[in-house]
């Protein structure tokens, strides 16, 4: 969706129309739900946290400044959801499941699961990274968010910015050269 016809049903969402935001919700919500998931590895809790990044979206829909790419602020909202969620404790421990726990059943061909298993393996090596690494880590190599996108988002200076995702991918990478014994 181009960015005159995302504020022209952004208007007409705050004046109270709620096709127009159900309009900006469909187009949306496989974002929401990507960036929750990554957080979370939970689809009920990712659906919660997308439904009140939702919910806060259509409150303050008002506040909305132009400057700005929805697709940024939203991602702000469900970011910030999922760093609650996160530090609130409800979060099950990745650590408590095996990595097995994650791998696809053996019916897909080899190389889809050789792919399977480094995702789940990427997966829970950014859980083992510091908050910011992990969002930073998720938000530009995982949802592929521009730098600029991804500082907004974080409120996060670009060296700040590339000096966390520097760290991150330096563990994951050491994570997975210990898994893989190269």
């Amino acid at each position: 969706m181009d960015q005159e016809s995302e504020l022209d049903l952004i208007k007409r969402a705050t004046r109270g129309e709620g096709q127009a935001f159900r309009q900006l919700v469909e187009t949306h919500q496989g974002l929401a739900y990507s960036i929750a998931f990554r957080f979370t590895r939970d689809e009920m809790e990712s659906e919660d946290i997308v439904q009140n990044a939702f919910i806060k979206l259509w409150t303050s829909l008002s506040k909305y400044n132009k400057e700005f790419r929805l697709k940024t602020w939203l991602s702000k909202i469900v970011t910030n959801l999922c760093l609650d969620y996160l530090k609130s404790g409800r979060r099950k421990h990745m650590t408590d499941k095996s990595l097995s726990d994650e791998m696809p059943i053996p019916s897909q061909p080899e190389n889809k699961l050789e792919e399977n298993e480094l995702k789940s393996i990427v997966y829970y090596l950014a859980e083992q990274l510091t908050e910011k690494q992990r969002a930073v880590f998720i938000l530009r190599d995982l949802q592929m968010l521009e730098v600029e996108e991804v500082c907004q988002v974080l409120e996060m200076t670009p060296g700040n910015l590339k000096s966390n995702l520097y760290y991150a991918r330096l563990k994951i990478k050491e994570g997975l050269q210990k898994i893989y014994k190269n």
